[in-house]
């Protein structure tokens, strides 16, 4: 059991304590409490409170009530406050009052005590029933500080180590970019080295017999001329065949993060072109589209007809047979589909047309709708359909409420998502005419933005819709005459190929969307609009008659030659 250490400061010698006056500030005993304490004069009125108790509020507010009384002035030190100003809100002692609060509104202290204890009291209790929202509200943080510190730190680790994959990642696509460049370059430079020696080799003996004959030539003895013709061989080197031209090669970034894909680069070797073959037909105007089908079945059609037509390329001549007509609608675009169907749009229409057969008096079918909106450039894959679409407005100017994008079906008709606006909610088209992808699952597209000239531009997008780049002609190349794309097309390489038709002018791009390289007049075209590959792999190019030196429509086959990997 403790013991009681404090003496009773009135007799000194009690250790039973077990009050306090507050006034006196001392401790006392039961007995000086009763017997003395109380019979001196002026203490009657003193505050005595229990030991036991003077902690708790009651004791508190007993002797701060007493303290009032002697509250020292904070400028006179000798004198205590006996009021209180309202309009300067400070304890005044008497001197205080009467330098300069004579005239100011004067309350009692108590009066003021009172009333501010009562104010205390009434925040003290709205602060009670505060407390307990921001208990709880402070557990609810921690938890989910808890939480997401947890989540933050899985996700830190998961980025670290993506981090470290796609480090790994691009340095392996690093040492398969330098040994596929390695593979095309040594064995070209060791060809190159091996003729460059023999020439060098040939050049010198030439050299050599060059300066033996001057030798002879510059003595005066006629016998030198008998020597040398014994020592000199009229047979010359045989000239070096000129196999070797030079090859330009492009590094083109494909700007992907899909992991199925190489997103560091590619090496392109920039193509060779040769026109190997020009056919014409009395009966064509101007080749719009064509496409190759299984089978080696082409079809193509006319710009403002609706017929579609089979022909055979034979003695310069394109050959044409009509197997189906569209009531006389111009056909926008069309497309190779699963099954060996083709698939096309037709103008002011909502319908995506089908045609299974390739015979004449071919049925033409409706595959199914976009209604109400209408349909413009399609493209099939081997998983979805991709239809260009617009509203019932006017084509262009675009207007606040005109839509155009893109729509991806399944071949069920189901329709899968929309592409209609970047991640900045702007719009991605105006008028998606002509659509295909390339071997990175890229959307190219025509996109024309000139109903009267219709200047284009060609906007490519990923396979999941993000904008990748757009490509608005080049600077030289239509430097006269607008970038009017009329077609597109994209090859095993990845680039895309675009018809031009002002400029007379096949654009290569790269997926990046740069011109790589281009076709054009010196090459023989003239007024180009349809693009396709055919089962061989050559280009055919449909062109106009419109604005040509033989005003024919013209159809020219195209060998694409790339360098190739030993």
């Amino acid at each position: 059991m403790a013991q009681n250490l404090m003496v009773c400061q009135f007799c000194e010698t009690s250790n039973e304590t077990k009050y306090k006056c507050v006034n006196c500030d001392l401790i006392l005993c039961e007995g000086c409490k009763i017997k003395i304490h109380t019979k001196i004069k002026k203490t009657e009125v003193h505050q005595v409170i229990d030991l036991k108790e003077f902690s708790n509020l009651g004791a508190s507010e007993t002797i701060r009530h007493l303290d009032l009384r002697d509250i020292t002035c904070s400028i006179h030190d000798a004198e205590h406050c006996i009021i209180y100003c309202e309009d300067c809100k400070v304890l005044l002692c008497a001197v205080c009052l009467l330098e300069s609060h004579r005239t100011h509104n004067l309350t009692k202290i108590d009066e003021v005590y009172n009333k501010k204890v009562i104010e205390f009291q009434e925040l003290d209790n709205k602060i009670l029933k505060e407390l307990p929202f921001y208990t709880d509200f402070e557990k609810e943080l921690k938890k989910i500080k808890s939480v997401e510190n947890d989540q933050y730190n899985e996700m830190k680790q998961k980025i670290l180590k993506k981090e470290s994959e796609l480090k790994e990642n691009i340095s392996k696509q690093r040492e398969n970019l330098i040994t596929e460049l390695d593979r095309m370059w040594v064995p070209r430079e060791e060809e190159i080295r091996k003729q460059l020696k023999d020439t060098v080799e040939k050049s010198d003996a030439l050299k050599k017999m060059k300066a033996q004959i001057g030798e002879t030539f510059q003595s005066h003895n006629a016998t030198a001329i008998f020597t040398a013709s014994g020592k000199l061989d009229n047979e010359l080197p045989t000239r070096p065949a000129n196999t070797i031209s030079e090859q330009k090669l492009l590094f083109s970034e494909t700007g992907t993060l899909d992991d199925k894909k190489e997103f560091f680069g590619i090496i392109l070797s920039i193509p060779d072109y040769t026109i190997t073959e020009s056919f014409t037909s009395e009966t064509l105007d101007s080749i719009y589209n064509i496409k190759t089908l299984e089978n080696n079945t082409n079809i193509l059609c006319t710009s403002k007809t609706s017929t579609l037509k089979s022909f055979e390329l034979k003695d310069s001549k394109c050959i044409t047979t009509s197997i189906a007509n569209d009531n006389e609608v111009n056909i926008i675009d069309m497309t190779k589909a699963q099954d060996n169907k083709l698939f096309f749009t037709v103008v002011t229409s909502s319908e995506i047309k089908c045609l299974s057969t390739f015979k004449p008096d071919s049925k033409i079918e409706t595959f199914t709708s976009i209604s109400p909106l209408y349909a413009r450039g399609i493209h099939a894959t081997n998983k979805n359909i991709l239809v260009g679409f617009k509203d019932n407005g006017k084509l262009l100017p675009l207007q606040e409420k005109s839509r155009r994008g893109i729509l991806v079906y399944d071949y069920n008709c189901r329709h899968m998502r929309t592409y209609e606006y970047d991640t900045n909610n702007q719009r991605l088209f105006s008028l998606p005419d002509v659509i295909t992808t390339n071997i990175n699952e890229d959307i190219c597209v025509i996109d024309s933005i000139n109903s009267t000239t219709w200047e284009g531009r060609v906007v490519v997008l990923g396979k999941y819709g993000n904008l990748k780049c757009i490509y608005n002609g080049h600077a030289i190349i239509n430097s006269k005459n607008y970038f009017i794309p009329i077609d597109l097309i994209t090859t095993s390489k990845g680039l895309i190929l675009v018809s031009d038709r002002d400029s007379n002018t096949i654009h290569m791009l790269s997926m990046d969307g740069c011109l790589v390289t281009s076709l054009n007049e010196s090459h023989g075209i003239e007024k180009p609009y349809a693009l396709n590959i055919n089962q061989s792999g050559q280009l055919q190019i449909g062109c106009s008659s419109k604005g040509t030196k033989s005003e024919l429509g013209k159809l020219l086959t195209v060998d694409i030659s790339f360098l190739k990997k030993n």
